[in-house]
C-alpha cells in the first residue's frame, strides 16, 4: 500500500499539478486537494478491496465503506497537502488498521525522502530498524512541535498551548505527520495539536506508542476518532503537558 501510493505521489511531487480548495473546514480555511491525493487513495483502496474484501475503509478523499466491519482501514493519502503543493517533503501517507475501533497497525510513509515508519504494539521501525522515543521528563528540555497555530480554535486553547510552549526548550511550527514520526524516533519530545480528523491521527498512534510514547486527548482520555491531541515520548513530560492543557480540552 505504501509502495502503490508512493508511486502516485512521487509522479506529481514538485511538478505542476491542479489544486482544488475543498472548502470543507469553514470560511477562510484553505483545504487543498490534488490529483496526487485522490490517486494515492484510489491505489490504496484498490489493494484493500482486492486483498481484504470484507474489511472497511475510512478515507479522507472518498468517504467510508463497511465501517461496521471488525477490521477497518483509515487512510490519509497525503497528510500535509499544503506542504506537498509547496514542495516541502514534510507530508506523508498515513495508513492505519483498526480492529474493533482500536488502531493495531500504523504506517507513516514519506515516499520522496524514503522514510517508512511502521508501528505495532511494542515496536516501531524506521525502514526496518527499531526506533525509540527519547527520555525527556521535563518541559524545560523538551522539543515541541505543532503543524500550525490555526489549530488552536479558541482563546482558551491558544492560551493553554502557549503555557506549554513558553516553557519548552524549542518550538517548531510546521511538520504535519512527520512530527509524530520524529517523536517516535527520538527527535521531538512533544506534539500538541487540535481539530484533527480520524485519518490525521489514527495511523500515528501505533507509531508513537510502539516506540514507547503516549498519545491522548488533552483531557488524558484515549483518542477515539480525532480531536485535540497531545503526544509525548516520556510519561512524565506527558503529565506536565496535560496539567496545562486539560482545562481547555473541548468536551
Amino acid at each position: 500500500m505504501c509502495d502503490a501510493s508512493g508511486e502516485v505521489i512521487n509522479r506529481y511531487f514538485r511538478s505542476p499539478v491542479d489544486v482544488v480548495d475543498k472548502a470543507d473546514k469553514g470560511p477562510g480555511v484553505y483545504s487543498p486537494v490534488t490529483k496526487a491525493d485522490r490517486g494515492a487513495e484510489e491505489a490504496i483502496r484498490k489493494l484493500i478491496n482486492e486483498t481484504y474484501p470484507d474489511h472497511g475503509i475510512i478515507g479522507e478523499e472518498f468517504g467510508n465503506e463497511n465501517t461496521g466491519a471488525e477490521y477497518v482501514w483509515v487512510l490519509d493519502p497525503i497528510d500535509g497537502t499544503k506542504a506537498f503543493i509547496t514542495g516541502l517533503p514534510t507530508f506523508g501517507t498515513l495508513i492505519a488498521l483498526l480492529r474493533n475501533d482500536e488502531a493495531v497497525i500504523g504506517a507513516m510513509n514519506q515516499p520522496y525522502v524514503g522514510d517508512r515508519f511502521i508501528g505495532v504494539p511494542g515496536r516501531t521501525t524506521l525502514n526496518g530498524t527499531p526506533v525509540k522515543a527519547r527520555a525527556c521528563p521535563s518541559l524545560e528540555q523538551a522539543r515541541l512541535g505543532i503543524t500550525e497555530m490555526e489549530m488552536m480554535k479558541t482563546d482558551a486553547q491558544r492560551h493553554a498551548f502557549d503555557s506549554v510552549a513558553e516553557q519548552v526548550k524549542y518550538l517548531r511550527i510546521g511538520g504535519d505527520c512527520y512530527l509524530y514520526a520524529l517523536l517516535a524516533a527520538g527527535q521531538f519530545d512533544l506534539v500538541i495539536e487540535g481539530d484533527l480528523m480520524p485519518w490525521d491521527i489514527q495511523a500515528l498512534i501505533p507509531v508513537v506508542e510502539g516506540a514507547g510514547g503516549i498519545v491522548t486527548h488533552w483531557d488524558g482520555a484515549p483518542i477515539r476518532g480525532g480531536g485535540w491531541v497531545v503526544a509525548a515520548g516520556d510519561a512524565a513530560l506527558h503529565a506536565q503537558a496535560l496539567a496545562l492543557l486539560k482545562d481547555a480540552a473541548p468536551s
